[in-house]
């Protein structure tokens, strides 16, 4: 099976750019990416590196980052194929009903290319079970939920919204009564060019992300998975699904962070700085990243599609732009092959 890759743009850290989005985007046209993906934070702190690398060379902050839907609105005027695809937005911190008329209008643009990938952030607490270090990421989401007034449990705010998402997607007049949102007879218009609505991914490694994807989405795209995590979830999520009287999950993904590089000790030299922020200790960190040369990196990505992903989401770490898409032109040419 060949899995569709898919590339983070870069939105940002300091090498997010008008110049730069728009160089990734028509590369990964060129080169046959399936997607390109956004992540979502209103409040940034700089400390997770998403885009780049530790002392990238770029024009911006490491604080910065460009506001998702509208990053994505741009690309789609300057592209004609790939997926739009938020991984994840934090959909607390949205208005349901601002927010479905913003993801429809997407959808309408880019003539059906918008695919929803949501999620309720970072956990606002220690948990037991990270395999990442969340401490200042944890603080800025907590500062985050502040600075919108957002309080309460968050997965059943996500929940809700989404419901309400659906009704005025699916609906000429839409009315819904909830916890967070209610609303009667309203119009919004256009209408997602998908029918019924677009692609629906949900974020997360928890038990509550799977029965949110089983319940609501067409799949499951979990953030720095090991290969062994994806496979032994798989039989819940299924399970999940059957459950809510629904079919086979059609997207399984895994949202991830990469190099592809001559070498794979190059590969290290490159993703270390940043990587070694993120998780910890060195097991974890080998066991939840795709690095190293072609034939390591297609190994690596074999070892997750075994696992059952279809679906490859790359964040890349890279020292400048031309580095990334010489890595986008590596997946191209040597990895994308392997697979039929």
């Amino acid at each position: 099976m060949r899995p569709r890759f898919s590339v983070m743009l870069p939105q940002t850290n300091s090498v997010a750019s008008r110049d730069a989005i728009l160089r990734v985007a028509e590369a990964a046209e060129e080169l046959e990416f399936d997607a390109v993906t956004v992540h979502d934070h209103l409040v940034f702190n700089g400390f997770w590196i998403a885009s780049g690398m530790q002392n990238a060379d770029g024009p911006g902050d490491n604080r910065d980052l460009y506001e998702a839907m509208e990053t994505l609105t741009f690309v789609a005027a300057r592209t004609e194929r790939v997926r739009l695809v938020t991984s994840v937005i934090i959909l607390p911190l949205r208005d349901p009903v601002l927010f479905a008329k913003q993801a429809a209008t997407l959808d309408v643009l880019s003539e059906g290319r918008f695919v929803l990938g949501v999620g309720v952030g970072p956990p606002l607490k220690p948990s037991g079970y990270e395999t990442t270090k969340l401490g200042r990421h944890r603080d800025n989401a907590a500062r985050e939920y502040d600075a919108v007034g957002v309080s309460g449990n968050r997965g059943v705010r996500t929940n809700e919204y989404l419901e309400a998402i659906f009704a005025i997607w699916e609906n000429e007049s839409a009315t819904f009564e909830g916890q967070f949102v209610s609303f009667e007879g309203i119009e919004v218009f256009p209408k997602p060019i998908q029918k019924p609505r677009p692609t629906v991914m949900v974020g997360g490694r928890s038990d509550y992300a799977l029965r949110r994807a089983a319940k609501y989405a067409d799949g499951w795209n979990p953030s720095q998975p090991s290969a062994t995590q994806l496979a032994t979830s798989l039989p819940t999520l299924h399970a999940y699904f059957k459950e809510a009287g629904r079919g086979e999950p059609t997207e399984i993904g895994i949202n991830i962070h990469s190099v592809i590089t001559s070498t794979d000790e190059a590969a290290h030299v490159i993703a270390d700085p940043s990587a070694s922020k993120m998780f910890p200790n060195l097991n974890e960190y080998r066991e939840r990243t795709i690095l190293g040369n072609p034939d390591t990196f297609t190994r690596r990505v074999q070892e997750y599609v075994d696992a059952g992903a279809n679906y490859i989401e790359l964040k890349p770490f890279y020292p400048d732009i031309d580095h990334l898409i010489d890595q986008m032109r590596l997946i191209h040419d040597e990895v994308m092959p392997a697979f039929i």
